[in-house]
């Protein structure tokens, strides 16, 4: 690494961080307001409310990676061209293409680390900060009105619920199918219903139907019966809490529960447009990389805080199309791959046409 990449590295550093942690509690700040809203008048012990705060901040820190990018990089690169040094640099024959490869490898750096997140903390922390809602509401797992539900509970069984029912409190025409590691179908029951006594739920009127290693019903492993016990409160009350947006769940699980859903015959368009985005939005680190450099060194005469104005704008622009992506991709309008990746082409486009007429 030379000494040029060294030095650049060191600088962004410190800005790289503050736009992230600047995001992290903004985003912590909207979660607080959510919460408030939801225990409105409960008395929850401050220590509760700071764990599930905690758990928040890595979903948070995976959108707030291309903002520490972004402000990063603007803030570097203005700073240097007002001080003359950038100016210097090029005079000794380093090209703006060049300058600019520390930049985009913090990057590329952070687009890996954000996906990471997405993949391994962030779903693992969602999950952790349901329980602590739970604990903090004290919920119990009382119905609300839905139709046609899919969920998972902690053993990895699916759930397919026609009707939660308010009014009684219970839920109907359940089918309940369990997989193993390989995917293969080892359990698979039905039940008109589902009701709640004291603590425990209980099918009633049902069959549960065995399969063996070639997924075939198993002989004398269809057992019928009037009532069956069933663990659902842990996973009524993660499903109830705050219910999973597709970004708090891994890609393996989005791809699971698409293909149940496919197999159930339903639609997966919101699944499959919400897959291409987690795959997108961690990307959006090096393309504001790709985009901020040269924008903060055209436009760094203007004032030493240029970096955070063009990062703010950038930003809004960004969430922008985003927004009328997603939208459209929602309504089935667009592709899923269409909608995932629309704002990332474009910019993405515009940040390499900048790059090339930079001289």
């Amino acid at each position: 690494m030379r000494l040029l990449d060294r030095y650049i590295l060191r600088l962004i550093a410190v800005p790289f961080l503050i736009g992230l942690l600047t995001f992290v509690v903004i985003l912590l700040g909207e979660a607080a307001r959510s919460l408030g809203n939801a225990i409105f008048g409960a008395r929850v012990p401050p220590l509760l409310i700071a764990e599930y705060l905690a758990y928040c901040a890595p979903q948070a820190a995976v959108w707030s990676f291309p903002f520490g990018t972004l402000l990063g990089v603007s803030m570097v690169v203005t700073t240097l061209t007002r001080r003359g040094e950038t100016t210097a640099i090029r005079i000794g024959g380093v090209s703006f293409l060049r300058f600019c490869r520390p930049l985009l490898a913090v990057g590329l750096l952070a687009s890996g680390v954000a996906f990471w997140l997405t993949e391994t903390w962030a779903p693992v922390a969602t999950n952790k900060s349901q329980e602590v809602f739970a604990r903090m509401t004290q919920t119990q797992p009382v119905v609300r009105e839905e139709f046609n539900q899919f969920f998972r509970d902690q053993y990895g069984r699916f759930f397919f619920v026609r009707h939660m029912n308010a009014d009684a409190n219970t839920l109907e025409d359940i089918s309940i199918w369990q997989e193993d590691q390989w995917g293969r179908l080892v359990e698979f029951s039905t039940a008109k219903r589902a009701a709640l006594e004291g603590r425990v739920w209980y099918l009633q009127d049902g069959v549960t139907v065995d399969f063996d290693q070639y997924g075939q019903p198993a002989p004398n492993g269809t057992v019928r019966f009037r009532l069956k016990p069933i663990v659902l409160e842990q996973a009524l009350q993660r499903y109830y809490a705050e219910k999973r947006t597709p970004f708090q769940m891994s890609t393996q699980e989005l791809e699971d529960l698409a293909r149940t859903m496919e197999e159930g015959g339903k639609d997966t368009q919101r699944l499959r447009v919400e897959l291409q985005f987690k795959y997108s939005i961690p990307c959006a680190c090096l393309i504001f990389a790709m985009i901020a450099a040269p924008l903060a060194f055209r436009h760094s005469h203007m004032g030493s805080y240029v970096g955070i104005v063009l990062s703010v704008l950038v930003i809004f622009l960004y969430n922008g199309v985003r927004s009328w992506a997603l939208a459209f991709g929602l309504a089935g309008t667009l592709p899923p791959s269409v909608a995932g990746w629309t704002m990332n082409v474009l910019f993405g486009g515009w940040g390499l046409w900048l790059l090339a007429r930079t001289k």
